[in-house]
């Protein structure tokens, strides 16, 4: 039924990468419409998440933001589906870097790095970057169960010369890489584990927050350097990104240093524009309440 399903919708994602983004951004508005007034997909769950993050904003104000929020959403998806059918040039001019220099130094070093990001403003595009780096890039990433889904979104992201790696296998490629090449290992890091598996917290808005720590582990063994994309949203369908060093050598930081320097600067990127964040997913599901294993808590928790 899967297969059915996906071969009968590809042929409509492929026309709609093949339209002007003139009419792609009026699919998304529709998309909008249906998406927020129809389904109310996730509202809840958004406004919640932005009462938590901004307690001083008034109820129209989250409606606002919740409303641009959902907006951004189908921007994204859509511009996902887009991307099948761009081009090098018209992604490069899009979605820009200012400063890829600073990472290729690192490069030049033979230094393997880890790049951090979250879920805001663009992280779809984040994949044309490796025409501007001198590394290896691998993209890690959670795999979808519809396997056929999952293909085409790899084969997507794949478009402009990105390695995908499946978050179960990253550690070990990361080890095989330290041993033959200097690469670059981007992951989207703001991910909330769920409360069976939560067993770190920092300081995300004021609230304890549940988090991996995976990319400072490995930083630490690794001797990688790490560092934050900042991505920011110009206008529709235009980005700006910006590197910033964590760390040249996460050998040599402190505990929860790496990972509270991420959800700082993350934190502070998303108080910049809180309408690009992706709010639909539920960041506080996992709390001090509810977690069943050994806690471990960031010196910036505050109880």
């Amino acid at each position: 039924m899967q297969a059915v399903a996906f071969y009968l919708i590809y042929p409509i994602l492929w026309i709609i990468s093949r339209l002007p983004f003139s009419i792609v951004y009026l699919l998304s508005d529709f998309f909008y419409f249906v998406t927020y007034y129809v389904i109310g997909y996730r509202k809840g769950v958004i406004k919640n998440n932005l009462r938590i993050a901004f307690p001083k904003k008034n109820e129209k104000e989250i409606t606002r933001l919740a409303k641009k929020s959902t907006q951004h959403f189908c921007d994204i998806f859509i511009e996902m589906i887009k991307s099948m059918g761009m081009s090098e040039k018209s992604m490069k001019k899009r979605f820009t870097c200012s400063n890829p220099e600073m990472v290729n130094a690192f490069a030049k070093a033979n230094q393997p790095i880890i790049a951090m990001f979250g879920h805001q403003a663009s992280y779809e595009w984040t994949m044309v970057l490796d025409n501007v780096l001198d590394y290896k890039v691998y993209a890690i990433y959670k795999p979808l169960k519809n396997k056929r889904l999952n293909n085409l979104i790899v084969n997507i992201r794949k478009k402009f010369n990105s390695e995908l790696v499946a978050m179960k296998k990253a550690t070990a490629v990361m080890s095989k890489s330290a041993e033959t090449e200097a690469a670059l290992f981007a992951l989207v890091a703001d991910q909330s584990p769920k409360a069976g598996r939560a067993q770190y917290f920092t300081s995300f808005f004021n609230v304890p927050s549940a988090v991996f720590k995976g990319a400072e582990r490995i930083a630490k063994e690794y001797h990688t350097a790490v560092v934050f994309l900042k991505v920011a949203k110009v206008k529709r369908g235009y980005y700006e990104t910006e590197f910033v060093t964590i760390t040249p050598n996460g050998a040599e930081t402190k505990d929860w240093e790496i990972t509270d320097t991420f959800f700082q600067l993350l934190e502070e990127q998303i108080i910049k524009q809180p309408e690009y964040y992706l709010w639909s997913h539920k960041r506080w599901k996992s709390n001090l309440g509810n977690t069943t294993r050994a806690v471990e808590l960031s010196p910036r928790v505050q109880l």
